[in-house]
């Protein structure tokens, strides 16, 4: 037993070491201020992927006729540590990036209003809010304002076809755990530049036939999910939501 365990531990500190040299690597990045360390927010998938793989009688249980139980505990453990190993690791390269993003963003702040902090909160808040409404409602058109035009009419075409084939995205008890910036990138030219923001929310997240109201996909449980939203000034120098990005893209940016 005291073997397995020395195992486990010399497993995850693998693990760690591995994904903390990457970041080592990555670091440089960090000089020029690109810090890139978000949930289709309503626009993609459901959260809830449920899965109706059942297990299988007759297999192939190997030379022995049957499977080591001991194997298989210990196999389900190592994947556990190796999960929990990247959540963890995730987290504290989006601490540093957000760590970053944020002094980089006074420092913008002193040239440039719209680069205020206190204010693109607020602005990314509503915006989370909004969108989750409008979408769950069938009526992206209330959050117009706070999209951009391409990602507007991608979501308008989404639930164009949803409705056709009878099909809606519920959305309840929707709320903004944690919001962190952790990608700012500032351009000559201010219609270029972009932010990149941690997202942490959580929500009931399911679909539903429209005519049979039976459940299709998600599940009605409150789950919590990760994003990356990206935000970029529009013509009136607000900020909306251009990209979304999920938790296992977050190689797309940086981390």
């Amino acid at each position: 037993m005291r073997n397995i365990i020395t195992l486990f531990i010399l497993l995850l500190i693998s693990v760690l070491l591995f994904n903390f040299n990457i970041a080592n690597v990555s670091a440089k990045n960090f000089t020029s201020f690109n810090i890139t360390v978000l949930r289709a927010g309503g626009g993609g998938s459901s959260g809830g992927h449920s899965s109706s793989g059942g297990s299988s009688s007759g297999g192939d249980y190997g030379s022995r006729g049957y499977s080591n139980p001991i194997s298989d505990i210990i196999s389900a453990i190592l994947f556990a540590f190796i999960f929990f190993a990247s959540a963890i690791i995730l987290y504290f390269k989006v601490l540093r990036a957000s760590f970053n993003s944020k002094r980089y963003l006074r420092l913008l702040d002193n040239k440039d209003i719209t680069w205020k902090y206190k204010t693109i909160e607020k602005r990314v808040i509503e915006a989370f809010y909004i969108i989750q409404e409008a979408w769950t409602n069938n009526d992206i058109s209330k959050a117009k304002d706070y999209m951009a035009k391409d990602l507007y009419e991608s979501f308008k075409i989404k639930l164009e076809w949803m409705d056709i084939n009878n099909r809606r995205n519920v959305l309840k008890k929707i709320r903004l755990v944690n919001l962190k910036p952790v990608s700012v990138y500032d351009d000559k030219d201010d219609k270029k530049d972009l932010i990149w923001f941690y997202i942490k929310g959580k929500m009931i997240d399911y679909t539903i036939d429209t005519k049979t109201r039976n459940i299709v996909d998600g599940t009605t449980k409150n789950k919590s999910f990760i994003e990356f939203w990206k935000f970029v000034k529009n013509d009136d120098n607000k900020w909306v939501l251009s990209e979304i990005l999920q938790e296992d893209e977050s190689s797309k940016i940086g981390l």
